[in-house]
Formats: C-alpha cells, sequence, structure tokens
C-alpha cells in the first residue's frame, strides 16, 4: 500500500514539471537579471520569503537507499514511456502501411512487458530486502534470548558453588571444633 503511494506521488511528480531544454532555460535567464538590476535599483520593498518547516522525522538510511533505487527505476520508466509518446506522435503525422503497424505494435508490447518484468524485478528484489531484515531480526532476538539463558545458567551455576563451599566450610568448622 506504501509502496503504491509513494509510485503515485513520484508519478505526479515527474508529470508536474515540465520538461525544459537548455536553451530556453538560457533564454529565460537572460530577461531575470535584467529585471533583478531593476528591482536592486528600485526601493526595497521586498517580502519576506517563508522559509520551509523543517522535518521533525528522520528517515532511517535503508529507507532512503530504497527510495532512491525506486526512484531510479521510475526515472528509467518515465524516461522510457516519453520515448514510446514521442515516437506514437511521430508515427501519427506519418501515414504507414499495414505492415509497419504491426511492427511497432509488437514492438510497443515489447517494450511494456520489459517495464512490467523491470517493475516485478524491482518489487522481488525489495521483498528479500524485506525478508533478509526479517530474518536478521529473528537471528538477533534468538541470540539475544541464547545470550540471556546462558547468563541465567551461569548465575545458577555460581549460586550452587557458593552453596557448596559454605557446605563445606561449616563441615570443616565443625570437625575444629570437634578436636579441641
Amino acid at each position: 500500500m506504501a509502496k503504491e503511494v509513494l509510485t503515485n506521488e513520484i508519478e505526479q511528480e515527474i508529470e508536474a514539471v515540465p520538461v525544459i531544454s537548455t536553451e530556453e532555460n538560457e533564454q529565460k535567464d537572460t530577461p531575470v537579471q535584467e529585471t533583478e538590476s531593476a528591482v536592486t535599483d528600485a526601493p526595497e520593498s521586498k517580502t519576506k520569503v517563508k522559509r520551509a518547516p523543517r522535518k521533525t522525522v528522520e528517515k532511517d538510511t535503508a529507507v532512503v537507499e530504497e527510495q532512491e533505487k525506486t526512484e531510479e527505476v521510475e526515472e528509467t520508466v518515465s524516461s522510457e514511456i516519453e520515448e514510446e509518446t514521442a515516437e506514437k506522435n511521430e508515427d501519427k503525422s506519418k501515414k504507414k502501411s499495414k505492415k509497419m503497424k504491426e511492427k511497432e505494435k509488437k514492438e510497443v508490447a515489447e517494450k511494456k512487458e520489459k517495464l512490467k518484468k523491470k517493475k516485478a524485478a524491482v518489487a522481488k528484489r525489495k521483498e528479500k530486502e524485506k525478508d533478509k531484515k526479517k530474518e536478521k531480526a529473528k537471528k538477533a532476538k534468538l541470540k539475544a534470548k541464547a545470550k540471556k539463558k546462558d547468563k541465567a545458567k551461569k548465575a545458577k551455576d555460581k549460586a550452587k558453588a557458593k552453596k557448596i563451599a559454605k557446605k563445606k566450610a561449616k563441615r570443616t568448622k565443625a570437625k575444629k571444633n570437634k578436636k579441641k
């Protein structure tokens, strides 16, 4: 469930961010620099930019690594999907014969299968990591239990030895008293 929410959020972010080429970016930067110089000449009536709230919850490194892996896979998936849509748009503009269209359908189907396989592999890898964590926790728990049991046994043996030593000391004391 949480995995679905994460993927949905990331897909939404990917869809929301428009792709800007470097040329467009440079063009946008030059007018901004001109306006900035004009703004510095004007009287200072800037509004304060609010600071984003700090996150109080710290994430576990394993969770962060998993998110990075999923983001990488999702980025590759999204780029492949974008390539497919670009190819489809080009194909629509051109008229092709039936054989070419069938060939493209097969290629698209193959790409979809590859994407499904990648997603399945990622899910399988995550499941394995989860299982490894559970197994590790289980082993640690058993180890702690065994350590506790061993400690209790040593304490019991020590108490027993102390009791025996006490009885022996009593007997030797009694023998000495008898001889006197």
